[in-house]
């Protein structure tokens, strides 16, 4: 898996692997299609959500007392080793996130439901870190990874589900979870992506995972979740290092290869969601945009893998290409309605 990373040309084929479903591209698919809806309010981008939800209120990993979703593959990397459907904080809470907004939308009891349901799965099933600055959440059952994304993705469904049931505990737990990782922020505003020499680096897309979820808390727990200077010190740093002045979005904030189409898809809905924080990043949102259709889409309509230096990795990847660009292009069309009240012609 690993491996085929780096190869210019797909190898599953060749060796037996067959395409299956995804949850959490269906996740951001659903994300994409109801911020299109709500820009637009065209039924059919409605139902096309509805109908990927429901799927994953019926294809979810049990075993355990709430809805939670994980890899349909076994999957190994640097963070260790994944069984087939073992169910990550990560995956789960993007999931979460998806039946947060669809309910908000349509207040159907059974996405109430799911949220509150894989807030469960968080506060109950995964192992914490704890000390005296607070709580690290396991980034998969049984698999204690000090990591900032998946900790703080994991407090934001807690924080979601809080605004529904009023869970007290869930509030307090997501509380000591941002209270660990803003411990950790660097001084320039900068995140590693966890804890230990394994984890130091920064990246692009995992940066803006975090930086989303510092406004989510912001946004639900005020102040005294998340310090608005802690978002203005992680914006500054990510919006400042990790593009050209094109719109090229690098990898790493010290390296411009390779060029992913998740840190593309990322930058795009980021920007365009800061919008709300500062409007000229709407800007920043279209011209990332434009430079990736441009540089990574193919004449299929696909996008590419991965740009390296001196060759291009042209797989069409559902988890980390397609859904998360539909995710992206939902969202920017959503904040360019509100924004201007027509949408550019372009998109």
């Amino acid at each position: 898996m690993q491996v085929g990373k780096f190869l210019p040309v797909n190898i599953r084929p060749f060796i037996g692997i067959r395409k299956i479903e995804s949850t959490k591209a269906s996740g951001f698919f659903a994300k994409g299609y109801l911020y299109a809806f709500k820009a637009s309010g065209y039924e059919k981008w409605l139902q096309e959500a509805l109908g990927l939800l429901d799927w994953l209120l019926e294809n979810y990993s049990s075993g355990y007392s709430g809805l939670a979703w994980g890899n349909a593959f076994d999957y190994a990397s640097r963070g260790g080793f994944f069984k087939e459907r073992l169910p990550t904080v990560v995956w789960t809470s993007h999931i979460n996130n998806a039946f947060y907004l669809a309910y908000k939308e349509t207040r159907f009891d059974r996405y109430e439901e799911a949220v509150i349901s894989s807030a469960g799965f968080i506060s109950k099933h995964l192992e914490r870190y704890e000390d005296n600055n607070g709580v690290c959440l396991a980034y998969a059952p049984g698999i204690l990874n000090l990591v900032h994304n998946s900790n703080l993705l994991g407090a934001v469904a807690l924080l979601r589900a809080w605004t529904l049931d009023d869970d007290r505990e869930k509030y307090k737990l997501a509380e000591r979870a941002f209270s660990w990782s803003l411990s950790h922020m660097n001084r320039d505003g900068s995140w590693y992506y966890g804890i230990g020499k394994k984890y130091r680096w920064i990246d692009n897309f995992h940066t803006a995972y975090v930086l989303d979820c510092l406004v989510e808390g912001h946004d639900i727990g005020g102040e005294d979740m998340v310090p608005g200077r802690v978002i203005d010190l992680t914006l500054k740093f990510w919006s400042k290092k990790f593009f050209l002045g094109d719109g090229t979005p690098k990898y790493y904030h010290n390296k411009k290869y390779p060029i992913d189409s998740q840190c593309a898809a990322q930058a795009i809905e980021s920007f365009a969601k800061y919008s709300e924080i500062d409007k000229s990043l709407l800007d920043d949102a279209y011209k990332v945009y434009k430079w990736t259709i441009k540089h990574l889409r193919k004449k299929n309509g696909g996008f590419i893998f991965q740009k390296h230096r001196a060759y291009t990795n042209k797989l069409e990847s559902i988890h980390w290409g397609h859904s998360t660009m539909l995710s992206a292009m939902g969202t920017l069309l959503y904040y360019l309605s509100k924004e201007s009240n027509k949408v550019r012609k372009t998109l």
